[in-house]
C-alpha cells in the first residue's frame, strides 16, 4: 500500500491569500473590477465564465441591460484576491 501523504504547510504568501479570502467583503462588481484592473472585457467574461455578449449586457442601459448574478461578483472577487492582488 502507498504511504499516505503528509499535509503540506502553507507558505506565508498562501496564508495571506487565504486570510484575504476569508475576510473578503462585499464582492466586487464588474464596474469596480474593470476600474481597478486594466484588463479587457473579454478576459473579464472568461473569469465570470459567461459569453462576451452576456458581459456586455451588464454594461448596457435600457431594454438590453441584464443584471449579473451574485456568483459572478464572487468570481471577480476571487480573481482579485488570488491572481491580481499583490500580497
Amino acid at each position: 500500500m502507498p504511504k499516505p501523504h503528509s499535509p503540506r504547510k502553507l507558505t506565508p504568501q498562501q496564508l495571506k491569500r487565504l486570510q484575504a479570502y476569508i475576510s473578503a467583503q462585499p464582492p466586487l462588481d464588474h464596474f469596480e473590477f474593470l476600474a481597478k484592473w486594466d484588463i479587457s472585457r473579454e478576459l473579464t467574461s472568461e473569469i465570470c465564465r459567461v459569453h462576451f455578449r452576456t458581459l456586455n449586457t451588464w454594461f448596457a442601459q435600457g431594454r438590453v441591460h441584464q443584471s449579473c448574478k451574485k456568483y459572478h461578483f464572487w468570481r471577480l472577487t476571487f480573481a482579485d484576491i488570488i491572481y491580481f492582488r499583490a500580497i
